[in-house]
């Protein structure tokens, strides 16, 4: 529970340090006086985002800081060890705003993010400001107050699970099936141009073959011309090249037999007469098998025209439309396994759906066991609250089949119907409550809902407003009930709701030095009674409006 607020430099406050007891604390003052003012610093003290003109005029930050009880089983304690900060019976928060609009925040001594100060803070205080009720008219709200009555915590996270494994799955398959609608698109194209490759028939050296055979044939006179010449002057009969070689090295021989010395040049001439007429042989072959062939010279122009129009086609050499053509392979066995990967990705998306269909059964089973339970537990309240005809409905309207309309909760919708006056047909909580019916309900189901092992601090920031008389006595006893079981705080205008507080707080304005600040002080019996006289009778107090306040107090005290 809220032990004790110190704030500093905030809004109208200079310096208040305000302790808090068990049970209804309720704050009353005038109009103006700045009794939100405490809420608003709690609020930012659990997360709420702060703003340089929340600092007192002539300061340079406000500073607002809370001891918090937390008991041994508290969930609070759990976070605590989590995010490894001190964990003891005594928590301390801390927070600073400055004039630069920077923030800083500290559990335990500990510097903490504002998103970690607003996730500690939930599990300790709850805090419903003055339009509240409002939320009421919210299809969200009221499907998570369903949940919260059921208590489906634990299937409405499995919900949450599934439903985001089924999205990613989803998304997944959608993502594939575009990626192959854009493949089927090129497809066409790109089996056109692997076909026309690999009709090519392409080979690495190709181009540098069919060109060198091409200058070849085109140059077969010169080439025969050329040849005739050096057979004439190897082996011909005026220039025989080969037999004088031969005649040389006999001679030679003959004489290497009167002197061995002449053994290298007898070699080096037998070995250059033998080439010889290996080169005369080979010659005679080639002249013989030189023919032109023009069907060949044009099949190599073709075929090297047809090369030639490929790279252009492609901008790349023959080695470049060998790599196209390895590429456009790939791509295509690739969208083979695209659709292998695209049927296994659809298989896991039927999976996922299956398994979120399950466990949003099982939630929506749990819901529609729960909501006339919980229809009838607010009637039971709001009923002791000036409505005592009400009758109320929780419409369950689900959509298992419909895709669109599912969510992280489920596939469920949830809808208040109320009817305040017999013979009158039930109709939608937004369409027929007014705002002080809705504050009644939105009170009734805190009362029902509130978890004392989930949170042990309630904070009502004029709740009450659009009640009066009776139902305000009725709606401050309720409180009264409520704090019996946690710690609340209730900033209130009724007479009837201060007047069941355990503990009293005056907010007052005052003028010091020439500045207007706020201060807090706790009441005594007798400061309590004349408070309560002032908030029925306004600035006459008559003698039967103080008898009054000591009435109401009375009655308290039974």
């Amino acid at each position: 529970m809220l032990l004790n607020l110190q704030v500093r430099d905030f809004a109208l406050i200079d310096a208040i340090s305000v302790d808090f007891a068990v049970g209804l604390t309720v704050l009353t003052g005038e109009t103006g006086a700045g009794k939100s003012i405490l809420v608003d610093a709690i609020a930012l003290l659990l997360g709420d985002k702060g703003h340089a003109e929340d600092i007192r005029h002539g300061a340079e930050q406000a500073e607002i800081s809370a001891e918090y009880g937390l008991s041994p089983e508290h969930p609070a304690r759990q976070w605590l060890r989590e995010q490894e900060i001190a964990d003891e019976d005594i928590c301390l928060l801390r927070r600073i705003i400055q004039r630069n609009g920077r923030s800083r925040a500290f559990i335990n001594g500990r510097s903490v993010t504002n998103g970690q100060l607003k996730e500690f803070g939930e599990t300790l205080v709850e805090l419903l400001g003055q339009h509240a009720h409002q939320s009421l008219l919210q299809p969200e709200r009221q499907l998570f107050l369903l949940d919260r009555f059921a208590g489906v915590e634990t299937a409405l996270s499995a919900v949450a699970d599934r439903y985001r494994q089924w999205r990613q799955a989803a998304q997944r398959c959608a993502a594939l099936q575009e990626q192959q609608g854009k493949q089927h698109e090129q497809e066409d194209w790109q089996r056109f141009l692997l076909t026309e490759l690999e009709a090519a028939d392409l080979q690495a050296d190709e181009w540098e073959n069919l060109r060198g055979e091409e200058q070849r044939l085109g140059a077969v006179e010169k080439l025969r011309e050329n040849i005739l010449a050096a057979l004439a002057r190897l082996d011909g009969e005026d220039t025989a090249a080969g037999r004088a070689l031969a005649e040389a090295q006999r001679h030679v021989s003959a004489a290497r037999a009167h002197d061995p010395r002449l053994a290298d040049c007898d070699e080096l001439l037998n070995s250059a007469l033998i080439q010889t007429e290996e080169a005369i042989t080979s010659l005679r072959a080639y002249a013989t098998n030189l023919e032109a062939d023009p069907e060949r010279l044009e099949s190599i122009a073709q075929r090297l025209q047809l090369l030639q129009d490929l790279q252009r086609k492609h901008h790349c050499d023959i080695a470049g439309l060998l790599t196209k053509l390895a590429t456009l392979r790939q791509e295509l066995l690739a969208r083979e396994d695209l659709d292998a990967t695209r049927s296994a990705a659809e298989h896991e998306l039927a999976q996922a759906r299956a398994a979120y269909r399950g466990d949003c059964a099982i939630l929506s089973s749990a819901r529609q066991q729960q909501q006339d339970a919980l229809a009838q537990a607010v009637v039971a309240q709001i009923q002791q609250l000036g409505m005592p005809h009400a009758a109320i409905e929780l419409r369950l309207d689900s959509h298992p089949e419909t895709e669109k309309q599912w969510r992280d909760t489920g596939w469920d919708q949830v809808e208040i119907w109320i009817t305040a006056n017999p013979g009158h047909p039930a109709q939608p909580l937004a369409k027929v409550a007014s705002g002080g019916e809705l504050s009644r309900i939105g009170l009734a189901l805190q009362v029902i809902l509130a978890a004392p092992e989930r949170i042990d601090t309630l904070i009502f920031d004029e709740v009450d407003v659009g009640i009066g008389g009776a139902v305000a006595e009725r709606v401050g006893r309720l409180l009264r009930r409520l704090g019996a079981r946690q710690q609340v705080l209730c900033v209130t205008h009724l007479a009837q709701v201060a007047a069941q507080g355990h503990q009293h707080l005056r907010v007052e304005k005052q003028v010091m030095n020439g500045q207007t600040l706020s201060a807090v002080r706790t009441l005594n019996r007798t400061e309590r009674q004349q408070e309560i006289a002032r908030m029925l009778g306004g600035i006459e107090i008559s003698d039967a409006v103080t008898q009054a306040a000591a009435a109401l107090l009375a009655s308290t005290e039974l």
